[in-house]
């Protein structure tokens, strides 16, 4: 395979990466401790493609090497180039099958790479830091819409004749066809994790924004109640905020109002004359009251209840609830002259 546009392309992405190795190395200690900023995450996203992606690449060609060697071929060329490389053989030494089954080995590797990265961040107990939490979590949505999507797109438009192409040639119609079914089908659960409220609100649990949470705590620090004693809802409400707030795209301010019968915590965001917001109602009797608000100065506000979280405060489930009621909001249209539309109540609790 000659030096062709891809290995440039690639060659220049290692060239720009080098500074991101640079800057990681130097503060490897401060990026990877328990106080996760948003500087840190900058360069932790960053290093999910820099560093990573060459690493998958790199795993993903020796797949192919093995599925060669595993079906007692040689291998008469390999080219690495960072985020792009090759491996040559013999086509006439195996089967129609069996060159399918090649080309297809890097792409498992790619599946299996993404799944051990989202399974230890999800299933690990006690879970690991956010830094690292953030660095595989990026690194498997990067890693596999390059695998399934850009790669596929490449490889047809380009007429390369690489792994995708030999993939659904259909000489062999059922195993294409086999391959076809698991390319749409993953494709399918990405989507889904995507989409999903309960997904995203669980990474951003496991990804919480250390400096957002300290915000959070500053700005729940302004109650209007004398009091100074943090009680374990009130705890509780402000762990939930530091963390869903760290997920949202734009920043979000947080209060803590303390009543004779219950506690509320408001989250607001928004730019210029327009706010939104969700309010949380924790009864000093047990649950949790969700509610939201779109304001627009000059115009009636709108209100709606959206949902109720029964039983005693958790953190998880409560970040869970709000990151749904805040994405409920956020699609809100804006208040009109008219009286605010009553509609359905919008569920906050997630999937189970």
């Amino acid at each position: 395979m000659p030096l062709g546009p891809f290995a440039i392309i690639s060659l220049l992405y290692l060239f720009l990466g080098v500074r991101v190795v640079y800057q990681l190395a130097r503060s490897f200690r401060q990026t990877f401790d328990r106080n996760f900023t948003r500087q840190d995450r900058l360069l932790v996203d960053q290093a999910a493609f820099f560093v990573l992606v060459p690493v998958s690449v790199a795993l993903h060609e020796l797949g192919h090497a093995v599925a060669i060697w595993l079906f007692g071929g040689n291998v008469l060329g390999f080219g690495y180039y960072g985020f792009a490389g090759y491996v040559e053989f013999d086509p006439s030494q195996f089967s129609n099958a069996q060159q399918i089954l090649i080309a297809s080995a890097g792409t498992i590797v790619n599946l299996l790479l993404g799944l051990l990265a989202i399974g230890l961040v999800f299933l690990k107990r006690p879970p690991m830091r956010a830094a690292i939490n953030e660095l595989l979590v990026q690194f498997t949505w990067i890693s596999l819409l390059n695998a399934l999507i850009a790669y596929p797109l490449l490889d047809f438009v380009s007429g390369l004749n690489g792994d995708w192409t030999q993939m659904y040639s259909f000489s062999v119609p059922r195993l294409s066809a086999a391959i076809l079914v698991i390319h749409v089908a993953v494709l399918g659960v990405m989507f889904w994790a995507w989409k999903s409220p309960a997904v995203r609100g669980r990474i951003a649990v496991l990804t919480a924004d250390s400096t957002q949470r300290q915000r959070v705590r500053m700005a729940a620090g302004q109650s209007t109640d004398a009091s100074r004693v943090v009680t374990p809802v009130e705890r509780t409400l402000r762990e939930a905020a530091g963390r869903v707030a760290s997920g949202w795209p734009v920043p979000v301010e947080a209060a803590i109002q303390r009543g004779q019968s219950e506690t509320a915590l408001i989250l607001s965001w928004g730019e210029g004359a327009l706010r939104r917001s969700v309010i949380a109602a924790a009864p000093d009797a047990g649950g949790v009251e969700i509610s939201g608000a779109v304001r627009l100065d000059g115009l009636p506000p709108q209100h709606r209840a959206l949902g109720h979280e029964s039983g005693s405060l958790d953190a998880d489930r409560l970040t869970m609830a709000l990151r749904v009621a805040m994405e409920a909001v956020d699609r809100w249209e804006l208040p009109s002259d008219g009286p605010a539309p009553a509609g359905p109540a919008a569920s906050a609790t997630p999937a189970a």
